[in-house]
Order: structure tokens, then sequence, then C-alpha cells
């Protein structure tokens, strides 16, 4: 997998990747996010893969990264697109976040 475009990550997955700085095996599973272009619009997240594959590992893992973005509140919502085609639409509930997280 190569990374998107040759940019360095957004501050929106150095963020979801420094949440879990002290664990290793979720920080291994955070590595499609290098893959992808990561921004927020309008209380979105926006998660623009290049292909099925990342975009399919970023499906697995969305508990992973929908946690920070709850108890930071940053999104209501994470889109996973292909490019700009949608491939899932999210919702990240804060009250539920904040319950599993003691």
């Amino acid at each position: 997998m190569t990374k998107y475009r040759g940019r360095r990550p957004s501050q929106l997955a150095r963020l979801i990747w420094n949440f879990y700085r002290e664990n290793a095996t979720e920080q291994e599973r955070l590595m499609p996010l290098a893959n992808c272009q990561v921004f927020r619009r309008w209380g979105v997240l926006h998660l623009r893969c290049q292909d099925a594959q990342v975009a399919n590992a970023l499906l697995n893992i969305r508990e992973i990264i929908a946690l920070p973005i709850a108890k930071l509140r940053i999104a209501h919502h994470m889109k996973i697109l292909i490019n700009h085609q949608l491939i899932a639409d999210v919702p990240i509930k804060f009250d539920q976040m904040d319950q599993k997280v003691v």
C-alpha cells in the first residue's frame, strides 16, 4: 500500500494515532490511516482511500477510529470513501462511546 498522494498524515490522523500511543497493537491496526486522506467538514470525518483494500481495513476498525473522535466530539459521522465514492457512513454516538471507556 502506498501513502495517499505522497502527503504526510493530517492532524486528524495523527490525533487518532496519538490517542493510542501507549497501545502498540491498536497503533499497528490503525496504520491504514496513513494510506488515506483524513479531513473533517461540517461535523463529518472523511476517510478518503485510494483502493478498496484500505477502505475495507478502515471499515473493520471503525470502532477504534470512532473512539477518540467521539471522546473529543470532533464529528457526528464518519464517511469512508474510495476516491469520491461513498463506501460507508458510520454514525458516531457520543453517549455510547463515553460508556465504553472507564
